[in-house]
């Protein structure tokens, strides 16, 4: 018994196309269907890493964002540190008596109370979307940019009001050197106030005026009390001196009185002033001598008369 029997047939590929028995498939036909292989492999390659690239791309964007917010934060915190510090404090109270320059504590004042009032809100960064992930980041750049030049501006301000307090300091100490020259009780305290001022140290500058204005209060406090002790040695001597019995005696017309000679002795007469002088105290006047009897008489009973004489005592005497 005769039977057909088929042949096997090859399983069909999906890029394969069945042939008759009796045709041979073209030589072109092999390299079309490997092409079109590569293609659908290598577009499902590319999607995928697309799909990563985009991925990466997102994730250092959230982390640059990230970064530009703590930096925000932080410079937030300097700020509002710096306004609370105590150097700013000390900065603050100083007045404009005490400085150079008053301005500068004028500008200071209106930056800190500018500063005081800058908005502290910082934005977070959105948790999608590439393009606004990057805006976010720029805008958080910016916003520490502007607390950080805040801040310097405040401590600049700051120091410029310590800087103008030192000129008035170093002003005022250079002329206190100037002045104590040859006022102090030890001029080493000059040289250390000298040597102070050149160092613009306040706290050096004050402890070294405050030296020089003890120095020279004990110099003339010393100098007083040896006046004083000089003035009481000369009354003393004074008083002790002896009395020889003379006094000087001041008149309204700066002359002074005398004796002159007359007869029979001398008698006190006022002397025409002139000028400063003294007065000698008055002396008791001497008695007069008895005039000797003369030779001869008016009458013969054997008395005298007495004879009188003009002249001044000393002189030969003459009659009248």
């Amino acid at each position: 018994m005769n039977m057909n029997v088929t042949p096997p047939v090859e399983p069909v590929t999906e890029f394969e196309v069945p042939l008759p028995p009796d045709r041979k498939r073209p030589k072109w036909l092999v390299p079309l269907i490997a092409g079109g292989t590569a293609v659908v492999v290598l577009a499902a390659v590319g999607t995928g890493g697309y799909l990563y690239w985009s991925h990466n791309q997102l994730m250092a964007a959230s982390e640059e964002c990230a970064t530009s917010y703590d930096k925000a934060v932080k410079e937030r915190g300097q700020l509002a540190g710096y306004l609370k510090s105590d150097a700013l404090k000390t900065a603050i109270t100083v007045r404009d008596s005490q400085v150079a320059d008053a301005r500068t504590v004028a500008v200071l004042a209106s930056t800190v109370k500018a500063a005081s009032t800058t908005k502290t809100d910082i934005p977070g960064c959105p948790a999608d979307g590439l393009k606004g992930i990057r805006a976010a980041a720029t805008q958080l750049d910016r916003t520490a940019a502007a607390y950080a030049k805040t801040v310097n501006e405040v401590r600049g301000r700051a120091d410029a009001v310590n800087a103008s307090k030192t000129d008035k300091t170093v002003a005022d100490a250079t002329k206190i050197l100037d002045d104590s020259k040859g006022r102090v009780e030890d001029d080493k305290v000059r040289t250390i106030l000298e040597n102070a001022i050149k160092s613009r140290d306040g706290k050096a500058i004050s402890d070294a005026v405050k030296a020089v204005n003890d120095s020279v209060r004990a110099k003339s406090d010393a100098d007083a009390k040896a006046r004083a002790e000089k003035e009481e040695q000369a009354a003393e001597n004074t008083a002790q001196a002896p009395d020889n019995g003379s006094s000087y005696t001041g008149d309204t017309t700066g002359g002074y009185t005398g004796y002159t000679q007359s007869q029979g002795g001398y008698t006190y007469t006022p002397q025409q002033s002139t000028g400063g002088g003294y007065t000698p105290a008055p002396q008791p006047q001497p008695a007069p001598q008895p005039q000797p009897p003369q030779g001869g008489g008016n009458g013969g009973d054997g008395g005298w008369v007495e004879d009188k004489f003009c002249g001044v005592l000393g002189s030969d005497p003459h009659p009248c």
